[in-house]
């Protein structure tokens, strides 16, 4: 790891009154999250009660602004590392002497990685053997069918790449191994294990690169406490799910995106950094559909903050070369080589497509006919009466015909046209989908994270037996398992903790806001706010994705689980790059 040279901190008096800026972009930000929160819950209850509206409205704006205040206090004492003296060593607890003597040294040697990775282990054991032989979701089971040249609901048998290739190779070749050596549950036994290893030893990477970056020691032994004790960290690493396999690869993409900020981009000089960076661009965008979006994204962002024009084109060719290889080398020369079906265009227009099935079921009697036969046309077959305002998928559906293709030109203005005339009906369509990364829970909806054994676990769905896949006959353990976590999400204390919207708006709203106000009070640097890039180019995939309060939705936000606290360690730097990382 290069050196680093220490720069003044926020501890000097003037900093602290260039900190004190006006709070009225908290205000504003904090307003906005409100009434969208509260627009949320006027569409769930059906209207009605505007004074009880307001009032809502100004006590969501406190909370959020409180939280916020929190949020800074929280921040200082994560940059604040306490010094113990000998007396103060003498007095320690024999807890608190073995605690220090488990906690690893992240700045140590390679015996401390191990030991990182099996404290780690230890904590996630629970999960892995409630989860054995594994969790199994829906998609994953169409995957397998997939590679058994089975029907499925995408396919007649044939591959497909509605869902991404290589995760389907991943997990049929588990799904092999498996049959080899006598049952299809060991091969996903032995992926289980296999994804807990990868991700265990990523998030380990990942804390000893914070710790020797600059943070503050408590800001990086609690990102590793987090990576091992917050139940959903090894529930959904562990799943058998594409965004399972894409968590570990964005991990490590993120980490390089950090060192290339970090160092202004001077580490591209490597060739082997340069190397891997590139590899583990293609890897992000090879294991989910949007992921080749997310590099280019990155790239353009770190674009900015590098030193030279020789890394801005090495970044700018990583972006070019992944989307080549996405959009060109895939489609048109290994998928027809390999007899493989194109994924549809219905994924990127789900949410026009959610807002049309809508625009039918409320206004199809006031539109033109023309518009009206053009949206029929595109939607799936009585999308109107099958509109679903938690899911899309009963409206997009999963095949692209020929049909689709010619009216997609038509369709788009179609959309745009009306999106003028019933404005309040593309709104109701979008928020009604969207409200798990906004709304507080609440009575009608749940926007808790979940634990989501029982549904992972019974791998539900048309086919599902022929698969040859596990399916637990424990329901009623799962069953009282997501329960539970249902009912501690539901409490006072633990509800903003356990809700989706806080790890998707929230908290990701705090750091960008501290980030910015110390920014302007010139305690931090443009190199270090750049750590904010695996976020910044996770949030914009979640507002269109295709269900914020189904099962769906607590995978989605898996990449921004990890890079949480990424965000918070980065305010705790007290130390800048030299001209030796160069």
């Amino acid at each position: 790891m290069p050196a680093v040279v220490e720069s003044p901190t926020a501890s000097t008096s003037t900093a602290r009154r260039k900190l004190r800026l006006p709070r009225f972009g908290l205000f504003c930000c904090s307003l906005v999250l409100a009434v969208l929160a509260e627009y949320c819950a006027y569409l769930n209850e059906g209207g009605g009660g505007n004074v009880r509206r307001v009032l809502h409205v100004i006590a969501l704006t406190v909370l959020f602004m409180v939280m916020t205040l929190i949020f800074e206090r929280f921040i200082d004492w994560l940059g604040r590392d306490s010094k113990q003296t000998e007396n103060d060593h003498d007095r320690l607890s024999i807890m608190s002497r073995l605690l220090r003597r488990i906690t690893p040294d992240f700045t140590g040697d390679r015996r401390q990685a191990l030991k990182a990775a099996a404290v780690m282990a230890v904590c996630w054991l629970p999960y892995y053997v409630l989860a054995l032989p594994g969790e199994i979701w829906y998609d994953t089971v169409q995957q397998v069918l997939q590679w058994k040249g089975l029907p499925n609901a995408i396919t007649s048998g044939a591959w497909s790449d509605h869902h991404p290739v290589l995760d389907t190779l991943i997990f049929g070749v588990f799904y092999q191994l498996g049959a080899w050596i006598g049952h299809p549950a060991v091969g996903v036994a032995l992926y289980t294990t296999c994804i807990a290893i990868a991700a265990i030893a990523v998030f380990v990477y990942t804390v000893r690169y914070l710790a020797r970056s600059g943070v503050s020691r408590r800001a990086y032994l609690g990102a590793f406490l987090f990576f091992c004790v917050f139940p959903f960290i090894p529930i959904f690493s562990m799943a058998m799910a594409k965004d399972a396999v894409f968590l570990p690869v964005f991990m490590l993409f993120s980490v390089q995106c950090m060192e290339v900020a970090r160092t202004k981009g001077y580490c591209l000089k490597n060739h082997q950094t340069l190397a891997l960076f590139i590899m583990l661009a293609f890897l992000v965008s090879l294991t989910k559909k949007t992921g080749v979006y997310s590099v280019a994204l990155a790239c353009i962002l770190l674009a900015f903050v590098v030193a030279g024009n020789r890394a801005r084109v090495k970044l700018l060719g990583t972006a070019a070369t992944s989307g080549l290889v996405i959009f060109i080398l895939l489609p048109l020369v290994l998928f027809p080589a390999c007899h493989i079906i194109p994924g549809g265009k219905q994924e990127m227009i789900a949410i026009p497509l959610q807002q049309s099935a809508l625009l039918l079921r409320e206004h199809g009697d006031e539109l033109s006919k023309t518009d009206k036969d053009i949206l029929t046309g595109m939607l799936e077959p009585n999308a109107a009466e099958n509109y679903e305002w938690w899911a899309v998928d009963k409206v997009k559906g999963t095949h692209w015909t020929q049909q689709r293709e010619r009216l997609l030109g038509p369709f788009l203005q179609a959309w745009a046209k009306n999106a003028i005339k019933y404005p309040q009906t593309y709104a109701k369509a979008y928020f009604m989908l969207e409200q798990g990364w906004i709304a507080l829970p609440n009575s009608i909806v749940n926007e808790n994270l979940q634990s989501n054994y029982l549904y992972t676990r019974t791998a539900s769905g048309k086919n599902t037996g022929e698969a040859g896949l596990p399916q637990s006959r424990h329901t009623k353990l799962y069953d009282g398992i997501d329960q539970f976590v249902i009912w501690l999400g539901n409490q006072f204390f633990m509800q903003p903790w356990l809700s989706r919207a806080f790890w998707v708006t929230w908290l990701p709203f705090m750091q960008l806001y501290e980030t910015v106000r110390r920014l302007r009070a010139k305690e931090l640097s443009w190199t270090y706010a750049a750590w904010l890039v695996p976020m910044l180019v996770s949030l914009p995939f979640m507002w269109i994705s295709g269900g914020s309060v189904s099962p769906e939705g607590l995978r989605y936000l898996m990449p921004m689980l990890g890079v949480a606290p990424i965000g918070c360690a980065l305010l705790t730097v007290q130390q800048q790059p030299s001209h030796a990382d160069r």
